[in-house]
């Protein structure tokens, strides 16, 4: 359930329109899905999303929820996907007016509220966008304040750059662009590029990140060398999405195991095994 004003909306399997889809890389696209019932989802939240119309595949495909609008009736949820699959593949051509399921929103998502002082750091790596970006745009309408970190493989794979960029400066932060091979922005990984910001005396009351486990886990031990508090958006595989089929579950510090779907997947550092993070 996530909290919207004054009443709990509890999640709902839903049939969504598919209202426009557009590439955003040659890897990724942007879905926009339309229903009339209203969906209080929160930035770090997902969705389990069927492929089709049958059966085949069998399993729906998790995705993070990149915006929630309602308009005149109409709730308008944003995905943006990577297509790595038959799956994707088959989301990636799918028809503009054809009906899709929709369950959410599922999960928690990142915490929100400024920490006096500072102002936050958010943090994506690829596709580990849509949750940050949906964060920066909450932030940005609350006048809280942010840097922004993207980083890509290469500048053909960052995606939504000038949507990023004004969210950052609604608020007067940075937006701070890097890419493996050098094509655009900072040469080198995301979280390097943090680590200078770091070093050269910037402070954050919290991080908020997702992307590849690569990522996370240099970022987790940046936080903690640092103490620093950080929340991560966890990109584990998951075939049901209410923590039932057990495919996802996450060590905690305390020798726990969880499923991320329902206790993620914003797990805060500090709950984490050490083993998560080599």
């Amino acid at each position: 359930m996530t909290h919207n004003g004054g009443g709990m909306i509890a999640r709902r399997d839903l049939t969504v329109r598919i209202a426009a889809r557009t590439d955003l890389s040659p890897t990724c696209f942007r879905f926009i899905l339309e229903t009339a019932e209203e969906i209080a989802a929160v930035p770090g939240q997902f969705g389990m999303v069927t492929c089709g119309a049958g059966f085949d595949p069998l399993l729906r495909r998790a995705l993070s929820i990149a915006g929630v609008a309602r308009r005149e009736g109409v709730t308008r949820v944003e995905l943006m996907v990577k297509e790595v699959g038959r799956g994707t593949n088959l989301l990636r051509h799918a028809t503009v007016g054809s009906t899709l399921r929709l369950l959410a929103p599922l999960g928690n998502g990142f915490t929100l509220a400024p920490v006096e002082g500072t102002c936050l750091g958010l943090v994506a790596g690829g596709i580990g966008l849509p949750p940050v970006l949906f964060a920066a745009e909450r932030l940005a309408a609350r006048n809280v304040a942010f840097d922004l970190y993207v980083g890509a493989a290469s500048g053909g794979e960052l995606l939504d750059v000038e949507r990023c960029r004004a969210a950052a400066i609604a608020v007067g932060g940075d937006l701070v662009l890097t890419t493996d091979d050098g094509s655009a922005g900072e040469h080198g990984f995301v979280t390097a590029a943090l680590q200078r910001r770091l070093d050269g005396g910037q402070r954050y009351g919290r991080l908020l990140a997702c992307g590849p486990n690569p990522m996370l886990a240099a970022l987790t031990r940046l936080a903690r060398e640092r103490a620093l508090a950080a929340e991560l958006s966890l990109e584990e595989p998951m075939a049901c999405g209410v923590g039932v089929c057990l495919g996802c579950v996450v060590e905690l510090e305390d020798g726990r195991y969880v499923a991320s779907c329902k206790e993620g997947p914003v797990f805060s550092v500090d709950r984490l095994a050490a083993r998560w993070w080599p």
